[in-house]
C-alpha cells in the first residue's frame, strides 16, 4: 500500500513539470477559397459531363502509343524507384504498429561461474564452481497515454499516402512526357509530308526555269534563286528528320527502353479531333486530383502528426514489464517450484531539467510542420493558376487557328485560280507552281499552330490531375 501511495504522490508532480510551451501553426489553404476562385476564372470555359480517366491517352486511338504507355508504365526504371519506397513506408507502419501489443521475449543462459569465498556467498557456494541455468519469459509494454505512439503510426501512414501519391505524380509525369514527344513526332511526320511535296514543287520550278534558260528567256541568276531555295526545303527535312530521331531517343528514355526499341517505333496514327473535357468535378474540387498537391497534403498532415509526438514527450513515460523465469543451479531442479522466480513492475520517467531539448524538439516540429503547409499552399496556388492560365492560352489559340484557316483557304483559293488560268492557257506553270508553294507554307504554319495546341491540351491534361483521384481524400483532414 505504502507504494501505490508514493506513486499517487509522484505522480500529479510528474504532471504538473510536463507543461507543453504555447505554440503557432500555420494554416493551410482552405478548400472553398480555391474553389470560390475557379468559379470566377473559369466562367468562359464550359463544363464537361466526362471525366478525366487515367489512361485518358487512349483517347488518341494508336495502338502504338498504347503499348508504349503500358509497357512505360509498367517496367520504367523512375517509377519502380518509387514504388520500392511507398514499400518502405509500409514497413515502417507495421514496425510502429507492432508496439500497440505487448512484446514477449524469451531469454535463456548457462553460466558456469566459481563463486568468491570473501563474498556475500557462505560455503559450499562460496570457494567452489556452480553452473547456473537461468530460463525466462520478458513481458514489455508502453502504454500510450500522451497518443505518442499512434501520433506516430499517424505521421507514418501520412507519409505513405504522400509516397503513394507521388507514384501517380510520377505516373502522370511520365505519361505526359511520353505522350507530349509522341504527339510532337506525329507533327512533324505530317510536316515531312507536307515538305516533300513542297521539294517535289520546287524541283519542277527548277526544270522549268532550267528549261527557260536554254531557251535565252532568263540568265542564270533566276536557276540560282530556286536551286537555293530547293536546299533550302531538302534541309529542312533533313533537320526535321533528325528531330524525328531525338524525339524517338526521348520517348525510349523515358520509356526505360534500350537504344534499339526506337527502330521497331512505326509513324504514329493518333486520332487529331481528340480533345480534353473540362469535367465538373475539377471546377469543384481540383485539389482532389492533382497528385502533386496531395503529395504536399499528406507530408504536412505527417508533419502535423509529428507535433503532436513531440508534445508527449512533456509527459511521463509510462511502461510496464514483466519476468517469468526460472534460476537453479541444478538442471534436475530447474523447473521446480522452489526455482520460480517472477517479477512485475511499472515504471515513470520524465526529464525534470533538460535545458529546453523538449522545447527545441517541439519548436523544431513546428517549424517543420509550418514549413509543409507553406509547400501545400504554393503547390495549390500553383495548380489553380496553371489549370487557368492553359485554358486561357488554349482559347486564344483557338482563335489564332481560326484567323489562320481563313488565311490558308484564301490561299488554296489562289492555287484554284491559278490552276484554272494554266488550264486555259492565259499563263505558264510557274504561278501555279509558286501559288501551291505559299499554300504549302500556310499548311505547315497549320500544323505548328495545331501541335502547338496539342501540346496545350496535353499540358492542361496534367494539371487538372491526369485522372488521378485522391484515394484518401475523404479520411484526411488539415
Amino acid at each position: 500500500m505504502k507504494h501505490f501511495s508514493f506513486m499517487f504522490l509522484v505522480l500529479p508532480a510528474l504532471l504538473v513539470t510536463g507543461c507543453v510551451p504555447a505554440i503557432q501553426k500555420a494554416a493551410p489553404m482552405a478548400d472553398n477559397t480555391i474553389t470560390d476562385d475557379l468559379e470566377k476564372s473559369l466562367t468562359l470555359f464550359n463544363d464537361s459531363d466526362g471525366h478525366l480517366v487515367s489512361d485518358w491517352w487512349k483517347g488518341y486511338n494508336d495502338p502504338q502509343l498504347d503499348t508504349l504507355m503500358d509497357k512505360a508504365l509498367a517496367n520504367a526504371p523512375t517509377l519502380k524507384s518509387i514504388e520500392a519506397r511507398y514499400a518502405q513506408a509500409n514497413t515502417i507502419i507495421a514496425s510502429v504498429e507492432s508496439r500497440n501489443l505487448p512484446h514477449l521475449s524469451a531469454d535463456a543462459s548457462v553460466i558456469r561461474e566459481r563463486f568468491s569465498l570473501n563474498h556475500i556467498f557462505p560455503a559450499p557456494l562460496g570457494g567452489n564452481y556452480h553452473t547456473q541455468y537461468q530460463p525466462s519469459l520478458v513481458l514489455d509494454y508502453d502504454f500510450d497515454f500522451w497518443n505518442a505512439r499512434s501520433s506516430r503510426i499517424a505521421a507514418a501512414k501520412n507519409q505513405a499516402m504522400a509516397q503513394r501519391a507521388s507514384i501517380e505524380a510520377a505516373k502522370v509525369a511520365l505519361s505526359n512526357a511520353i505522350c507530349a514527344a509522341y504527339l510532337s513526332w506525329n507533327y512533324d511526320e505530317r510536316k515531312l509530308d507536307v515538305l516533300r511535296s513542297l521539294e517535289k514543287t520546287a524541283a519542277e520550278e527548277l526544270k522549268i526555269v532550267q528549261k527557260q534558260q536554254r531557251l535565252g528567256l532568263i540568265d542564270a541568276t533566276q536557276i540560282n534563286v530556286q536551286k537555293s531555295a530547293l536546299s533550302g526545303i531538302t534541309q529542312r527535312i533533313a533537320e526535321l528528320k533528325r528531330t524525328v530521331e531525338g524525339k524517338k531517343e526521348s520517348i525510349c528514355v523515358l520509356g526505360g527502353f534500350l537504344p534499339s526499341y526506337a527502330d521497331t517505333l512505326k509513324a504514329p496514327s493518333i486520332n487529331n479531333a481528340f480533345a480534353v473535357p473540362l469535367p465538373k468535378e475539377i471546377r469543384m474540387n481540383l485539389l482532389a486530383h492533382r497528385a502533386d498537391v496531395a503529395i504536399t497534403k499528406y507530408i504536412a498532415l505527417s508533419k502535423s502528426h509529428s507535433i503532436d509526438t513531440a508534445k508527449a514527450r512533456f509527459y511521463p513515460d509510462i511502461s510496464l514489464s514483466g519476468l517469468l523465469g526460472f534460476t537453479s543451479f541444478s538442471w534436475a531442479k530447474l523447473f521446480d517450484n522452489s526455482s520460480y522466480s517472477p517479477s512485475a513492475g511499472i515504471a515513470l520517467s520524465l526529464p525534470l531539467l533538460d535545458w529546453g531539448e523538449r522545447n527545441a524538439n517541439l519548436q523544431n516540429s513546428v517549424s517543420d510542420y509550418n514549413a509543409s503547409v507553406y509547400d501545400y499552399n504554393d503547390a495549390v496556388i500553383k495548380a489553380a493558376n496553371e489549370v487557368v492560365v492553359l485554358l486561357k492560352q488554349t482559347k486564344l489559340i483557338e482563335s489564332q487557328i481560326d484567323l489562320h484557316h481563313d488565311d490558308m483557304n484564301a490561299k488554296y483559293a489562289n492555287v484554284s485560280i491559278r490552276r484554272k488560268q494554266f488550264s486555259l492557257g492565259l499563263s505558264d506553270k510557274l504561278p501555279l507552281l509558286s501559288a501551291n508553294k505559299t499554300a504549302y507554307e500556310s499548311e505547315l504554319e497549320a500544323l505548328s499552330l495545331d501541335e502547338a495546341k496539342a501540346q496545350l491540351q496535353i499540358g492542361l491534361i496534367k494539371a487538372l490531375g491526369g485522372g488521378y483521384t485522391d484515394a484518401g481524400e475523404n479520411n484526411a483532414s488539415k
